[in-house]
């Protein structure tokens, strides 16, 4: 008489032997390290933890620690974004290599300020324009404040400086991961 099998002794049987090689292994781990990593970071991120948890989190992920410290580099770099306020972010950058990245933070710091005092500089600029061109239309008064955020003006001035500091961030972000490879 035949004999019957459970659905895991067949399971077992057809998968007995596969097994992996050290590489897929390697990039097995290393995939659970990176999504490990990225939850903590997109959990402070959005104010759910605070710095001294991250650090915590991040040193109980098993792993080698120069792969974290190359993970967590990668992810910060993948985040940045010359466009949004990105204080949470830099504060973690000490974790990445001790002082290393001290120059790197610093100017990634003043490449965002000089960001954030050219778009001021062109806000006053554009807002003149729009208030100009209202005034030509027969639309004036003190209460008068335009939406500059909805005018197309605004969205190209926006697209074209954030095209110049992105070209600049792409280098900053290309030297900061050599520096961590």
């Amino acid at each position: 008489m035949g004999e019957i099998k459970s659905a895991i002794e067949l399971a077992m049987e057809r998968t007995k032997n596969l097994v992996m090689d050290e590489e897929e292994k390697r990039a097995l781990a290393v995939k659970g390290t990176e999504s490990k990593i990225r939850a903590v970071l997109r959990r402070y991120l959005e104010d759910m933890v605070e710095k001294d948890d991250v650090e915590k989190e991040l040193g109980e992920i098993r792993g080698d620690e120069a792969l974290k410290r190359s993970l967590l580099a990668d992810l910060l770099v993948e985040k940045f974004d010359i466009q949004h306020d990105n204080t949470r972010l830099l504060q973690l950058f000490h974790m990445i290599n001790g002082g290393l990245e001290q120059s790197l933070k610093k100017e990634l710091e003043m490449l965002q300020k000089q960001f954030a005092e050219e778009m001021e500089k062109r806000e006053m600029i554009i807002r003149e324009r729009i208030m100009d061109n209202l005034k030509e239309t027969g639309i004036t008064g003190s209460g008068i404040e335009p939406n500059i955020a909805e005018w197309d003006a605004w969205k190209e001035e926006l697209e074209e400086v954030g095209n110049t500091f992105q070209r600049r961030v792409t280098e900053w972000k290309n030297r900061l991961k050599g520096t961590t490879d």
